[in-house]
């Protein structure tokens, strides 16, 4: 997901000075540009406030970039107040902020219902123009857009697939059962004649040729 930069606009304070002319001439340009969420306010509500103006302050997430002419404390000091507590970081638009401002103290009840979130302060007054304003806002967002790349080759990362034309080798089938050898029948005993027995069948044999003949 890209990464976006809400830019919050405080109207100048007062009425009819030459700041508000400033500040009409640089919404029509921020407003339309890509990677930039523009919320125009005319001041900074109190934390139990119920107002338009606490509801879009309570929309605004992410990286915010503050354009106000006033004091860079004051306005710190007004989003404390409205419930919005910002770590003021350095960026090259705010040059004189050479480290981050420490987050102020809040009690661990009231902490656990604050976002606090991270402000790149642009002070309008110290400005160059509009046309420098809009090329630091979107040099901030080229920093913060941090670029997606895949780890390792395709190749690797994707699952491995089977060739429509390869054919898969078959189940294993078991083995055959070992051919059983049938039983060995065991030939019988021959019956064995007596020598008495064998002799008179010799005899009848010889007596039973004789009458024949």
């Amino acid at each position: 997901m890209a990464v976006r930069l809400s830019v919050l606009v405080l109207r100048p304070p007062g009425g009819g000075s030459t700041w508000h002319a400033h500040s009409d001439d640089l919404l029509g340009h921020l407003l339309g540009r890509p990677g930039l969420d523009v919320t125009l306010l005319e001041r900074l509500p109190d934390a139990a406030e119920d107002s338009t103006e606490s509801l879009a302050l309570e929309s605004i997430g992410g990286h915010i970039a503050c354009l106000a002419w006033q004091d860079p404390a004051e306005v710190m000091a007004d989003l404390d107040r409205a419930g919005r507590p910002m770590l003021r970081r350095p960026h090259a638009g705010d040059p004189h902020d050479e480290a981050p401002a420490k987050p102020p103290s809040v009690s661990a009840t009231s902490q656990e219902s604050i976002r606090q979130g991270r402000m790149y302060f642009f002070d309008m007054r110290r400005q160059d123009g509009v046309p420098a304003v809009l090329g630091a806002l979107q040099g901030l967002l080229r920093t913060l857009q941090v670029p997606t790349f895949q780890i390792g080759s395709p190749s690797e990362s994707a699952p491995p697939r089977l060739n429509s034309s390869a054919t898969l080798d078959p189940a294993p089938r078991p083995a055959p059962p070992a051919p059983v050898s049938p039983p060995t029948l065991k030939s019988r005993p021959e019956t064995r004649v007596a020598p008495s027995q064998s002799d008179a069948l010799d005899r009848l044999v010889d007596e039973l040729d004789a009458f024949d003949s």
